[in-house]
């Protein structure tokens, strides 16, 4: 087998595989020889059908998918061996030759293939980003203190002319209601069921500020990366091969969405070896833990046990998209972290309605 390829221009270039005798004849008589083995036809007994009859039914379909797979693994050898860094896959460039496996012993394969352009995506101590901190207020403490006697108040109708509606009566701010807040290591009196709150709340807070650091953290990247070139040309083509439902009048609405996902996803992978950061098994699941208790949590289930957090979250791993998902966002956390360390951080306090207007 033979590989060659152009010289790359505007990030393109044309792969050319051509396939020999020497190359296949061994394996396509090898495998003709196994479906001969298992071949019925009527008038044969098994095993027994002519090896010519057998060549002239099957072997133009044995011959294609082992050209087929010949083609895959050379192409995968020269990628390989280059070191290219191709975006999404070669694709059958349309200048190929005809392939006519009835008169043809030698088989020429034309391929496009792209390449991923030169870029920085590193920041540095000239890029500013904020660390927020949200002040957390006797307000706000007081607020959440109201939700906590109102869940777990008591409901009693109430009519209302022609109808009937549900009054909640508070609960007391007690002992139960810390026991029933908090579990078995309740606070033991108002001022520190409080302190709980409202540690609480700022840790909730602290997470929202989490991720307000890592979308501008995002948007300083990308931004290092809006000049970049990029072979649109293919990828448009690529797109459209690989999604047979798609027009290209709908590509053409969200290729730009599609393209800032390329660019953020070459990026990641960049700072990952310049930071030299790997994603652990341990990484993974406990941040699914992490998921599985916010879920909990949303549905007022605040102390589970951590066996069923744990049983919750391996479930939630096993599903393909999940496990995808949870292990880009926590690559994409321990990036933003390592930028604390690298980029000039500013560190503000504001209040909750200040921090909410920064997303407005």
């Amino acid at each position: 087998m033979k590989i060659e390829q152009s010289e790359l221009k505007d990030l393109t270039a044309v792969v050319t595989v051509t396939i020999e005798p020497a190359d296949y004849q061994e394996e396509v008589a090898k495998q003709l020889k196994q479906v001969r083995q298992k071949a019925q036809m009527p008038g044969f007994r098994p095993g027994m059908v002519p090896a010519g009859l057998v060549k002239k039914m099957y072997g133009k379909g044995v011959l294609a998918d082992e050209l087929n797979k010949k083609v895959g693994e050379g192409l995968q050898k020269h990628i390989e061996d280059n070191k290219l860094q191709i975006l999404g896959e070669p694709l059958p460039s349309e200048n190929s030759p005809k392939i006519d496996l009835d008169h043809e012993d030698t088989f020429t394969f034309l391929f496009d293939i792209a390449v991923a352009p030169e870029f920085d995506a590193k920041l540095n101590g000239k890029n500013k980003l904020t660390q927020y901190t949200i002040d957390v207020t006797d307000e706000m403490v007081q607020k959440q203190v109201e939700a906590y006697a109102n869940r777990y108040g008591e409901y009693t109708p109430e009519d209302k002319e022609k109808g009937i509606e549900a009054k909640v009566t508070p609960c007391a701010i007690d002992a139960e209601l810390f026991a029933k807040v908090y579990g078995p290591d309740a606070p033991k009196d108002e001022a520190e069921f409080r302190a709980r709150v409202k540690a609480d709340i700022a840790e909730s807070l602290q997470k929202d500020c989490e991720y307000k650091f890592g979308v501008d953290a995002k948007a300083a990247i990308l931004k290092k990366m809006e000049k970049v070139e990029f072979p649109v040309d293919f990828l448009k083509r690529w797109v459209l091969a690989t999604n047979e439902k798609m027009t290209a009048e709908e590509l053409e609405k969200d290729f730009d969405k599609m393209l800032e996902e390329l660019k953020w996803h070459l990026a990641k992978d960049q700072l990952l070896k310049e930071y030299n950061i790997n994603v652990e098994k341990e990484d993974v699941e406990a941040f699914a833990k992490e998921v599985a208790r916010l879920q909990f949590t949303q549905y007022g289930l605040m102390h589970v046990d951590d066996q069923y957090l744990t049983s919750y979250a391996n479930e939630m791993l096993k599903q393909e998209n999940q496990l995808r998902n949870i292990v880009e966002r926590v690559a994409e956390n321990k990036i933003y972290e390592a930028l604390k360390g690298i980029a000039k951080i500013e560190q503000k306090k504001i209040s909750h309605e200040e921090f909410g207007k920064l997303f407005s």
